[in-house]
């Protein structure tokens, strides 16, 4: 009875280090897929000059943004499509030099912010996880598996449940971000933004606050 006891915990222990070695293999394969996404995405992320389209999608609004950013100035125009909703919804940010401006349009109604608060603008990469201490987490609590996506070869990565980003293999960029039920998908085309394309919008029909 004895001997039947040892081999069956053998059995179990058997068992249970060929799992750990399973786990193992495949935390080790995200960390190393990580880790070449942060190294290419680094040719990324110092980008001064581009252009990207952002659709934010919920169960009932739609949020579509152009930016357009050159060596720290920007043109921003966002609108928002909800059917609850029957004005017109806009805000259009911009900051060249000195000046930042920010209109918020409501129907016919439009207010100018001077001075308002621009949010800084810079290429969605996943570098921020470029440190063995973000890294190594990352690998052992994500799911990680190629897909397609926005027709990109993409690995997705689910964080949580709730919070789950697909990064394009050949620059690390992250293109899709689900956050609850919202989605974000960004495109990006590079070095094509002219001084030209940022032009201060017109004021003359804002009130001023």
């Amino acid at each position: 009875m004895e001997k039947k006891r040892m081999k069956l915990w053998k059995k179990l222990l058997l068992v249970v280090l060929a799992l750990l070695v399973v786990f193992a293999i495949f935390t080790l394969r995200k960390y190393i897929i990580i880790t070449k996404l942060v190294n290419v995405s680094k040719d990324y992320v110092g980008k001064t000059n581009f252009v990207v389209d952002t659709y934010g999608l919920t169960n009932d609004s739609v949020t579509l943004t152009k930016t357009y950013y050159k060596d720290g100035n920007l043109l921003s125009t966002s609108q928002t499509f909800n059917h609850n909703i029957l004005d017109e919804r806009k805000i259009i940010a911009y900051n060249k030099d000195d000046e930042k401006i920010v209109i918020i349009q409501a129907g016919e109604d439009k207010v100018l912010l001077a001075n308002g608060n621009i949010s800084p603008v810079y290429v969605n990469t996943i570098s921020e996880y470029d440190d063995i201490k973000f890294k190594i987490p990352l690998a052992l609590t994500s799911k990680l598996k190629t897909e397609e996506c926005n027709n990109k070869e993409c690995y997705s990565i689910e964080l949580s449940k709730d919070y789950k980003i697909w990064v394009e293999k050949e620059t690390g960029i992250i293109i899709r971000v689900m956050d609850f039920t919202y989605i974000t998908n960004r495109y990006y085309s590079f070095d094509i933004v002219k001084d030209e394309d940022i032009v201060k919008p017109d004021i003359s029909d804002c009130k001023i606050q």
